[in-house]
C-alpha cells in the first residue's frame, strides 16, 4: 500500500520518513492533499493542519473514500472519537513507535480502525448510546444465525456488542480472557468483521433492516 505523510513541523517529518523507511512513503504538499493518495493512506500531523482547514479536508478525503490516520502531539480521548467519526482510519501519537506504527499501517490496510483501547472503548458506548440490551441481542443473534456461531460463540457476541472489556465478558461467562479472545478471533472471521467496531455496525444495520 502506498503511503503518503504531511508535516510541517521538519523533525516530525524527517522521524516519520525514518519511521516509514521501507514502505516508500512520500511527502506531500498542502495544496496536494485535498487530492489524496488513491488506493493509498495518508498519515497527517493534526498539528501542522490550520484549525479552519481540517474540517473540510477531513470531509473532502471521507467523501472520496480516501483512507487517512491522524496523528496528534497531545492525543486525546475526546478529539479521538471526533476524528473517527469524521472519517479518519486511525487516531495516534506523533511520535509513536515504529512497531506501533507498523501495527497501525496493517491494521488501516486490512479494511480496520486503530486507536488506543480508551477511545475505542469511548467510541463503542457511543454508538451503543440509546440501544436497548435485548434489542443489541436481537441483532446480535440474527448474526451468529447468519455466520453459523457455537452457542457459546453466540453468549460471547451478545455480551460483546454491548461494549464493555474481554475481562467483564470472562467474568460474566466463568471463563479465562483468553478463552474469551480466541472466542472474539473466531466471531469475527465468521461474521467478517474486522473488529468490535464493524461488529456493532453490522448489529446496527440488522436492526434498520427489520
Amino acid at each position: 500500500m502506498e503511503l503518503g505523510y504531511y508535516s510541517t513541523q521538519r523533525n516530525v517529518g524527517e522521524r516519520w520518513e525514518r519511521l516509514l523507511h521501507g514502505w516508500s512513503a512520500r511527502r506531500l504538499h498542502f495544496d496536494a492533499l485535498e487530492l489524496g493518495l488513491p488506493g493509498g493512506l495518508l498519515l497527517l500531523h493534526l498539528d501542522s493542519l490550520p484549525q479552519e482547514y481540517r474540517y473540510p479536508l477531513f470531509k473532502a478525503l471521507q467523501s472520496g473514500g480516501q483512507l487517512y490516520a491522524v496523528l496528534t502531539d497531545r492525543p486525546r480521548d475526546d478529539e479521538g472519537i471526533r476524528m473517527l467519526a469524521l472519517g479518519a482510519r486511525a487516531y495516534a501519537s506523533t511520535f509513536i513507535t515504529g512497531s506501533l506504527l507498523q501495527q497501525l499501517i496493517e491494521t488501516v490496510g486490512r479494511g480496520d480502525i486503530w486507536a488506543s483501547p480508551l477511545v475505542m472503548q469511548k467510541l463503542l458506548k457511543r454508538l451503543l448510546n440509546g440501544q436497548p440490551a435485548q434489542l443489541l441481542s436481537v441483532q446480535a443473534e440474527r448474526l451468529g444465525l447468519a455466520a453459523d456461531l457455537s452457542e457459546r460463540e453466540q453468549q460471547v457476541m451478545d455480551i460483546l456488542i454491548s461494549g464493555v472489556a474481554n475481562k467483564v465478558i470472562a467474568r460474566e461467562l466463568k471463563i479465562t480472557e483468553r478463552t474469551v479472545k480466541a472466542h472474539i478471533s473466531a466471531i469475527l472471521r465468521k461474521t467478517g468483521a474486522g473488529d468490535r467496531v464493524s461488529l456493532i455496525l453490522m448489529a446496527k444495520a440488522q436492526e434498520r433492516q427489520h
